[in-house]
């Protein structure tokens, strides 16, 4: 079961990001939390591997 409404669900869930990811979600569009998530996790993701290339020789 989901915690809360939709837009307590968004309050909690934007303190868990990157400011990074935040810029990047500001720019579109999205119907719903769901939405909002996956995006933020793609994002992430795609950074972290950004990161770890960066940190091989």
């Amino acid at each position: 079961a989901a915690a809360g409404t939709e837009e307590e669900q968004a309050k909690n869930f934007q303190w868990g990001l990157r400011r990074s990811t935040l810029n990047h979600l500001m720019c579109m569009s999205y119907t719903d939390v769901a939405q909002v998530a996956n995006a933020a996790r793609n994002y992430e993701i795609l950074h972290e591997r950004d990161d770890d290339d960066a940190k091989r020789p």
